[in-house]
């Protein structure tokens, strides 16, 4: 499937450019190694730039393959088929938080901007926020340590979901993996990653692109609701389609979330 493919020769660029810019990274001083790493490491502005757009381009082409697969679960009832499909679906999620630390560990000014945000939404979850920001954040007793330990584990989880669990169904042909390794390196020649410099603008800076439609949200909501309920829907939706006895009411419910959440991102853009 040529869309499985396309999503899994990026992440394995992500996961190979990764290498070279952790190599440079000092988690105890994260800018100026981000800075150090364009400025000292060999082609580091390349390499840091091959890392963020590759994961970028994985994450959209993640969506894409589950958009193209979308109704494969109408076709297969089995219980492998169903397990198989909602194993997928958990590559979202952590796609997601992945890409999402990664802006954190750079911890430029829209870095830093998002940590802020996501350390005060998970202490808004009930009963277990606090234990869900120690887990994932703790940037108040552990600086970034605990970010790049689950920025590393999350990929390490993508890899097995999405590589060794999936490749059962979706193979990497060396012609898709020279195609999209031709144009990322072609691209990010070209294509500096983005960085800014913490604490200037603190209030005109966005988040990243995947993030605004909750900015905006936050505006209205309560952060729990806009924060939290509201984006793991889809995400809780697209790995019970199998399970569910009409699972055309999900697809229902993810169409009428993605216009309401590009609606909102719009806005966030224009604002």
């Amino acid at each position: 499937m040529k869309s499985g493919e396309l999503a899994t020769g990026a992440l394995v660029i992500s996961a190979l450019s990764g290498f070279a810019v952790a190599y440079q990274y000092e988690v105890a001083d994260p800018f100026v190694s981000c800075v150090a790493i364009e400025g000292i490491l060999p082609y580091g502005a390349f390499w840091r730039s091959l890392h963020f757009w590759s994961s970028q381009a994985f994450f959209l082409l993640l969506l894409y393959h589950t958009i193209d697969t979308i109704h494969w679960p109408l076709r297969h009832k089995g219980m492998s088929h169903r397990r198989h499909w909602s194993v997928m679906g958990l590559c979202l999620p952590a796609a997601l938080f992945t890409l999402f630390t990664g802006y954190v560990l750079r911890y430029d000014g829209t870095g830093q901007a998002a940590c802020n945000i996501a350390e005060h939404l998970l202490l808004e979850v009930p009963l277990i926020g606090e234990a869900l920001e120690r887990f994932f954040m703790g940037t108040s007793s552990e600086g970034l340590n605990r970010v790049y330990v689950v920025h590393i584990l999350l990929t390490v989880i993508l890899w097995g979901l999405g590589t060794w669990y999936h490749l059962k169904r979706v193979t990497l042909s060396w012609h898709v993996f020279r195609d999209i390794l031709a144009a990322a390196v072609v691209f990010c020649a070209l294509v500096a990653a983005p960085m800014d410099l913490p604490g200037r603008n603190v209030e005109l800076i966005k988040g990243p692109w995947f993030f605004l439609g909750v900015q905006e949200l936050l505006r209205y909501l309560p952060p729990f609701l806009a924060g939290v309920l509201f984006p793991l829907t889809p995400l809780a939706v697209i790995c019970a389609i199998p399970w569910i006895p009409r699972p055309r009411t999900g697809f229902w419910i993810i169409g009428a979330w993605t216009l309401a959440y590009g609606y909102l991102t719009l806005v966030a853009i224009l604002r």
